[in-house]
């Protein structure tokens, strides 16, 4: 019995039909490799929401990061007040509960209205520097950052007023029809001499030329601080014209 010899199907064929079937085998591994990650690339995010799905652990809160809700804003709070109880209001996201702080401790609680506004009323100040702040709760009991804090001064004392120039029952006799009035406030007010707005300086003092006539003037000196105090020093000297 003669056995066959077995021949490879390439034996018979050239070395360059081999090398062109190489490099289609290569070309095709490389197109599968190329393919395989585009379809990664385009299609991960939908991969990854699927296996997120099937997790067992889809359904835990634990990852989930808690943003806080809007810190409050308070709007039109005063520099500085002569009034002990105060009116506040501001603006923060509808149906917050707002807390508000004075000088350290919660004092007050209300809630915003359908527009984002909230009021307080009758807020208590001590005398001298206040602290006010609020912070805003919402309906899933997540607190909000502290507000911008603002500094409220309680002043209920009246301006000093000081007339350095003239002298009241003073006579003043010059040629200019005139009388410099020169004086000083113990604080930052608006000031006015016979009703005209007169600049005080940044030493507070004040320095103003009135016209006048032939007889007896009178001076009246008005200062308004900033909290809204105000006083009034009134002094009569006499004006003659010299010739």
């Amino acid at each position: 019995m003669v056995r066959k010899r077995y021949r490879s199907p390439y034996y018979n064929q050239s070395e360059e039909e081999l090398s062109r079937k190489f490099i289609k085998t290569v070309m095709a591994i490389l197109g599968i490799a190329v393919f395989v990650i585009l379809i990664f690339v385009f299609f991960a995010p939908a991969f990854g929401s699927i296996f997120g799905y099937l997790s067992k652990n889809r359904n835990d809160d634990s990852s989930i990061v808690s943003v806080r809700t809007r810190a409050p804003t308070l709007t039109n709070v005063p520099a500085a007040t002569n009034k002990q109880n105060i009116n506040l209001s501001g603006y923060a996201n509808e149906g917050d509960v707002i807390k508000l702080y004075v000088n350290g401790p919660e004092v007050a609680q209300t809630t915003t209205g359908a527009d984002g506004i909230f009021e307080f009323s009758d807020i208590s100040l001590i005398k001298g520097r206040n602290s006010v702040f609020a912070k805003a709760v919402n309906n899933k009991n997540e607190e909000s950052e502290p507000s911008e804090t603002s500094i409220i001064i309680l002043d209920t004392e009246e301006p000093k007023i000081t007339i350095e120039s003239p002298k009241d029952g003073e006579t003043v006799r010059n040629l200019d029809k005139r009388i410099t009035v020169i004086g000083k406030i113990n604080e930052k007010a608006t000031l006015k001499i016979n009703d005209r707005i007169v600049i005080q300086k940044p030493d507070l003092s004040f320095e103003y030329t009135l016209g006048v006539k032939s007889g007896e003037v009178e001076i009246k000196v008005t200062a308004i601080d900033e909290a809204g105090n105000k006083n009034e020093e009134t002094i009569k000297v006499k004006y003659q014209e010299t010739s």
